[in-house]
């Protein structure tokens, strides 16, 4: 029967069958009978949607961020999927409301801001300049645009604005600051005594490791591993492959040249008659008469300080010490830039007058030769060219990764590049490549790890970029008993002291409550009483849990108060507060200005809230989306 049909539709009739099937795709599309009509929103904040795709999208980011915080896995008490993706509907509420009402109000961030912005990221720049190419690698990177870049950039700036102007109006009264400080400073009496088991006297049985071992399985495995691929692009190495021509050498030292010459200075002495146009010729025979007795013998330095009209010279002999060129005026500079050490000058007019010179000594203005500096050209070049090369090959590598994100080895092959194998390594420690954290975390990445696919370009630190994939993983597994059984031993054992020596302190606790001396219970103990005195809330030599509890404890207004904590060593701390000072007279302008902080922090949060709360929100069920 099938085969009747296809023989008779053929023809005009086949093509009119196919004009009426595609009328109805032509007019409400394909997601009509695929999805049932327009996607639902999965909110709307005053009227502006916020897709399913937008979500999906943001919680897919969400849930990346946090498992690379987390070494790959999420822990349990994040919660679960669905909790996860309320929180993330949640803050884009938040985020929409608060965009809109920044729109609405005018913040915004102009183009010159935006280019300063921009300018000044260090991300961006190279020797501490902007370099656009930087910039678009960067961008590509991260796969962002210039003009998406941009526009989250004043999204960013413009909500900054806001921000800061909340914070900036924030304020506390002289009465938040005194009681605030007055806790700050407060002290407080302690005298502590320690209670701990002696581990030789812990008995532990084999049915109580065995119990131990099979009840806390995941304490008692191998770490879970990976081997990567990778292709290294790196700076240094491609400096090698570059050859550089003598030609170019030669180019650069002339272009440079100035570069390798050290600045010449000439040190001189002056004699100065001053002049002007109407006692301009009486100076000139005056500085003759002093130039004709100096060459026939008398001292410059003497006819300096009995003739030279300069008073900043003339006691010194004339002496004007090192010049540079570009210092003097310049009749005067080029008179003295040719003569020889020792020579006297004819007479140089300026607009100061007119003056003899004599050069006493000349120092650098030498250049370095051609050969004293060629290797540093050639490095020079090479570094510039591999710049060049390195972000280039960047972008090739990464848009081969992607297009082939199964293997890396077609990139490698394309480009002649070498494709290599680490060791094996965990989550937080390994050799070669894997000694590099920022690996480490891709390589157990959900992207890589569990998806297979190539990462993207992982910056090691300027002149290092690398590409990995998974080659081998290595789940974790459990270690046998034997293997083990010392560490299972030493956790019993810690469990135990921490058990006995909780249950004696508590019931020391319970006498000391009951009139029992803090003494008696020492001597009991075969302990020594720690006489802390007055103790202050960041003191250093005392242990942060015990300091902790003590400015946890109720204040004593009769008698003493007592209190106990089991320590991380599995020792029993009993607590004695006798008496609590406070003081509100000494002012910590530092802790005053965290006040100040956290009253900005809390200020904008309930801006935040009550504009949240404001707006017009519909959901729909996630379960619906």
């Amino acid at each position: 029967m099938l085969q009747a049909i296809r023989e008779k539709v053929t023809g005009w009739i086949a093509y009119g069958i196919i004009f009426l099937i595609s009328i109805p795709f032509a007019l409400w599309g394909v997601n009509s009978y695929l999805g049932g009509g327009e996607a639902v929103p999965a909110a709307t904040v005053n009227g502006q949607e916020i897709t399913a795709r937008d979500l999906d999208q943001a919680y897919s980011k969400y849930r990346q961020r946090l498992s690379r915080l987390f070494g790959g896995s999420i822990p349990a008490s994040f919660g679960n999927e669905k909790m996860l993706r309320e929180q993330v509907l949640n803050q884009m509420i938040e985020e929409n409301a608060i965009r809109q009402y920044i729109e609405k109000q005018r913040y915004r961030i102009g183009d010159a801001e935006l280019n300063r912005m921009i300018r000044e990221m260090q991300v961006f720049q190279r020797d501490g300049q902007f370099e656009s190419k930087v910039y678009e690698a960067q961008l590509s990177s991260l796969g962002y645009s210039p003009l998406g870049f941009e526009q989250e950039m004043r999204t960013n700036g413009a909500r900054q604005q806001f921000q800061t102007g909340l914070e900036a109006t924030a304020f506390t009264v002289p009465v938040e600051q005194k009681q605030f400080t007055s806790l700050q400073n407060q002290t407080r009496k302690l005298r502590t005594l320690g209670y701990s088991v002696d581990p030789e006297k812990i008995e532990i049985d084999d049915a109580e490791i065995e119990r131990r071992y099979l009840s806390q399985t995941e304490r008692y495995m191998t770490p879970e591993e990976v081997k990567i691929d990778y292709i290294e692009l790196s700076l240094e190495n491609i400096k090698k492959t570059i050859d550089v021509s003598e030609k170019d050498l030669h180019a650069r030292y002339e272009a440079n040249r100035a570069t390798y010459t050290t600045p010449e200075t000439r040190t001189a002495s002056h004699i100065l008659i001053k002049a002007n146009d109407s006692n301009s010729d009486q100076a000139l025979e005056r500085i003759k008469e002093i130039r004709k007795r100096i060459v026939d013998g008398a001292s410059f330095a003497d006819m300096a300080k009995e003739n030279s009209e300069d008073p900043a010279s003339a006691a010194d002999g004339g002496n004007l010490g090192e010049i540079e060129k570009g210092v003097m005026v310049p009749s005067f500079e080029s008179a003295l830039f040719s003569m020889k050490v020792g020579e006297l000058s004819e007479p140089v007019k300026t607009s100061f007058g007119w003056h003899l010179i004599k050069l006493n000594s000349i120092e650098g203005g030498e250049t370095r030769s051609f050969e004293s500096v060629k290797a540093e050209l050639e490095d020079e070049i090479k570094t510039e060219r591999a710049e060049n090369q390195i972000y280039d090959l960047v972008e090739t590598v990464s848009n081969l990764a992607y297009e082939q994100p199964d293997s890396l080895l077609p990139a490698a092959d394309q480009l002649g590049l070498k494709l290599q194998t680490s060791d094996w390594f965990s989550r937080f420690s390994g050799q070669g490549i894997a000694a590099e954290p920022k690996v480490r975390e891709q390589a157990f990445s959900g992207e890589v790890l569990q998806q297979g696919l190539n990462s993207e370009g992982i910056e090691l630190d300027k002149n290092r970029i690398v590409f990995i994939r998974l080659n081998e993983h290595r789940p974790a597994q459990q270690q046998p008993l034997e293997e083990v059984r010392d560490l299972v031993v030493e956790d019993l054992k810690r469990s135990k002291m921490r058990e006995l020596a909780t249950a004696t302190g508590r019931e020391a606790l319970a006498a000391l409550k009951n009139g029992e001396s803090l003494e008696k219970l020492a001597d009991k103990w075969n302990a020594k009483i720690a006489d802390h005195g007055f103790v202050a809330r960041d003191q250093a030599d005392i242990d942060t849990s015990i300091r902790s509890l003590a400015f946890s404890m109720p204040k004593p207004d009769q008698g003493l108060v007592y209190d106990g904590l089991a320590l991380a060593g599995g020792e029993y701390e009993v607590v004695e507060l006798s008496a609590v000072m406070s003081n509100d007279a000494n002012v910590d302008q530092k802790a005053l200005d965290g006040l100040s902080t956290a009253e900005a922090e809390a200020e904008y949060r309930s801006t935040v809230n009550l504009i949240t709360d404001r707006a017009e929100v519909t959901r729909t069920p996630l379960e619906d989306l």
